[in-house]
């Protein structure tokens, strides 16, 4: 039986690719997740030594193949083969056949659209590839960066509840803000627009 989420296909956009997550990109995972402002609304970070991004690699990214989710996927600016950031389907979500997207970006790509086209990029791979029914995405309300980035995307907010961020030196009370996208939707709303 075919298993997608092994190999997953290679996307391009603009001057940006994405391509499977290497053990060899961790000095560029380093480079974004030692910068605070980078990691401030995220469960991870920062980094101190780039030992930690190579262990954030080998420890979270690759055993998600054991629990039938892609590896994830290296934001890569075609121009400088850097990798920029990340981008995946970190988790399934219980009961449903779907998955939670989340992601990074380094501080100097930041405000540029990359990220909003990365998004609807997973979703086309989410529906199309890994034939999700249902996808997600979340952000601390603080984070007002990601949401501009998610308002930009088809997904539709559901809710918000109270959240507790508990970092190696702090703590962030906030609230999580959750959006979904089915599948039903997506198609709906793409073959009413052809419609027009």
């Amino acid at each position: 039986m075919k298993k997608p989420y092994k190999l997953m296909p290679v996307v391009y956009f603009d001057n940006y690719v994405l391509r499977t997550l290497k053990k060899t990109d961790y000095k560029d995972m380093y480079d974004y997740g030692r910068d605070p402002e980078v990691t401030r609304y995220l469960s991870w970070g920062p980094f101190v030594m780039p030992s930690e991004a190579r262990r954030s690699i080998s420890q979270i990214f690759y055993p998600r193949i054991r629990h039938g989710l892609p590896i994830g996927y290296a934001i890569v600016d075609v121009k400088t083969s850097k990798m920029i950031g990340t981008i995946d389907f970190h988790s399934k979500i219980r009961g449903e056949n779907g998955a939670e997207i989340g992601y990074v970006l380094h501080q100097n790509y930041w405000n540029q659209g990359i990220m909003s086209q990365a998004i609807k990029k997973m979703i086309e791979i989410g529906f199309d590839y890994l034939n999700f029914d249902l996808l997600r995405i979340r952000h601390l309300k603080k984070n007002v960066a990601s949401q501009k980035v998610i308002e930009k995307t088809p997904f539709k907010f559901i809710q918000k509840e109270k959240y507790v961020l508990e970092k190696s030196n702090s703590i962030l009370e906030d609230e999580m803000l959750t959006y979904e996208l089915t599948k039903e939707d997506y198609y709906g709303s793409q073959q009413s627009q052809r419609n027009l």
